[in-house]
């Protein structure tokens, strides 16, 4: 109808509750790449990025594999697909990743984005091997030693999606959003923003209704020169009171590398970056 507002229309998708107990018969995951020369490509990862270990099948080999400190990775002879890979992304959590980072300059490895800490709390940097996959090695970043200071006694929260203004020039400039959607403000169930009456806007989160009963939070985001200030802590408390008022029994989940900070708000970790109130 004219001067009606516009809708929003999303993908319907089935959602189906998995018992606990077959999810607890899952024990791991291995990623396995198509590659165009298993041999070379073995040798690629324990000569250049320092995999310990290594088996292949078949004469000529037409699978194998490499592993070390924790992580296996599996390789299969399909140069098919290895001409299309280019770009692909494969995650490597570490430790002592500066030092990672020096042994793989030095042997060679192709570094196609440099060692930096990233606003999601990782330290990161990316190779790019023969085959053309992206491996992102990373690490937790230590929480910051700063002292927290008071919380402004004229910060508002109000619990309202932000504008899609509010978000770009928080949210976006945090995580370094290059492009925002429309959609992606649009598309959100409700949101916290935090506001100062002589700055304005300094803090958003996006809240999203996955099912019914299933809540996930996103882009908890605080201008640098206002954190450690308790405003986030404000702003996660309204999210789960408004949620939890909505449906007293629904499940919230957030994806962070933060997991100190929310663990003592009562999420409790389930992954390497998923954490469940």
């Amino acid at each position: 109808m004219p001067g009606s507002p516009s809708r929003v229309h999303h993908p319907t998708y089935l959602v189906v509750a998995i018992p606990i107990c077959i999810i607890q018969l899952v024990l791991s995951s291995t990623a396995i790449l198509a590659c165009s020369d298993i041999c070379k490509t073995v040798d690629f990862y324990k000569l250049v990025l320092g995999f310990e270990n290594s088996w292949t099948y078949g004469d000529p080999p037409t699978f194998g594999s490499v592993s070390g400190q924790g992580v296996t990775l599996m390789f299969c002879l399909q140069p098919e697909i290895a001409d299309h890979i280019e770009g692909h992304q494969h995650w490597i959590q570490t430790k002592n990743i500066n030092e990672l980072y020096l042994s793989h300059k030095s042997k060679g490895a192709r570094i196609v984005s440099e060692l930096d800490d990233k606003p999601w709390g990782m330290r990161e940097y990316t190779v790019r091997d023969l085959n053309g996959y992206h491996l992102r090695f990373a690490q937790i970043i230590s929480p910051p030693t700063e002292k927290s200071k008071k919380t402004p006694h004229d910060l508002t929260i109000e619990v309202r999606n932000p504008s899609q203004e509010e978000y770009a020039s928080i949210a976006g400039k945090l995580f370094n959003h290059k492009t925002l959607s429309p959609r992606l403000v649009a598309g959100t169930w409700n949101g916290v923003v935090a506001s100062l009456p002589h700055v304005g806007p300094i803090g958003v989160l996006r809240i999203m209704e996955d099912s019914p009963g299933w809540f996930s939070i996103w882009d908890v985001a605080v201008l640098p020169e206002w954190q450690y200030q308790g405003i986030g802590t404000l702003m996660i408390e309204a999210a789960i009171k408004l949620i939890k008022t909505h449906s007293p029994s629904a499940i919230v989940y957030l994806f962070t590398f933060k997991h100190g900070f929310y663990e003592r708000l009562g999420f409790k970790q389930e992954s390497v970056s998923l954490l469940r109130f």
